[in-house]
């Protein structure tokens, strides 16, 4: 594999170096049956190492390969979805309303995000405005896809739930509504998730679809922890530091963030 195939670049602010307009791009090309087994083997890759940052909600399903094999199998040969690849990566682009998802992107490694993830990128949004999933450990990522001009719109933040203690804490005295996997207290209400296939947290995921503050916050973990969640999750939009203060004090850290946009030059 070849290293920077870049004849000239340039710097968008303090991002990444990324590719001048008649810089000499990877070439893309359209995903085949035939890469499968190549791609399967970048998910894996990456699933291992976003583990080490959230060892419980990214933590790899024994049989990950297996179930994800034939997903990326549909989606590659799916006609609605944008399946692109050079030599040294992988984008698929899943609709979603008028834009599309790119969360299915993984390259052999960051050094190539300047060059390959870019082109990539710049590939996809010719089709439509992109919603990037960044996860927080993966910076280049995040750096390649800003300086592209996509713009954070939210932060899922999350914390694992205790789950040494079995019983009730509160006596009987905390009034919780539940109604098929919806959970809602005063000033909060979440609902119960199965997390992918290619992933094995240890039980299911409670989502906060909302919470007023930090009291509702510990009485919607405290009912979901009755029924075996083991993760919660909470999305805060860009710019809402009352919200991401509010986590912090609770334990809570960012794991992942999502940009929307067209990317710069597509």
């Amino acid at each position: 594999m070849t290293r920077d195939r870049w004849c000239t670049v340039a710097h968008l602010g303090n991002g990444p170096t990324v590719p001048h307009a008649v810089a000499a791009m990877p070439q893309v090309r359209p995903l085949a049956s035939s890469d499968l087994g190549w791609v399967v083997g970048l998910a894996a890759a990456r699933r291992e190492r976003l583990a080490g940052y959230a060892p419980r909600f990214w933590r790899p399903a024994p049989d990950a390969r297996e179930r994800h094999a034939p997903f990326l199998a549909g989606q590659i040969d799916d006609p609605g979805t944008v399946t692109v690849r050079t030599d040294r990566g992988y984008l698929l682009g899943a609709p979603q309303g008028d834009r599309l998802v790119a969360d299915d992107m993984v390259l052999e490694d960051d050094s190539a995000w300047g060059s390959d993830g870019v082109a990539l990128l710049l590939a996809a949004g010719r089709h439509a405005d992109l919603r990037a999933v960044c996860p927080v450990p993966e910076r280049a990522r995040r750096e390649t896809v800003e300086a592209l001009g996509l713009t954070r719109v939210e932060s899922w933040w999350t914390r694992d739930l205790p789950t040494s203690e079995s019983s009730r804490s509160d006596g009987g005295r905390l009034a919780v509504e539940s109604d098929g996997g919806r959970l809602t207290v005063d000033g909060g209400a979440g609902r119960l998730v199965t997390a992918p296939p290619v992933y094995a947290p240890g039980g299911p995921v409670l989502l906060v679809t909302e919470v007023t503050g930090l009291a509702p916050l510990l009485a919607l973990e405290q009912a979901a922890r009755q029924v075996g969640a083991v993760v919660s999750v909470v999305a805060v939009p860009a710019g809402d530091a009352t919200g991401r203060d509010l986590l912090e004090d609770a334990g809570y850290r960012a794991t992942t963030d999502y940009h929307e946009g067209r990317p710069r030059g597509a």
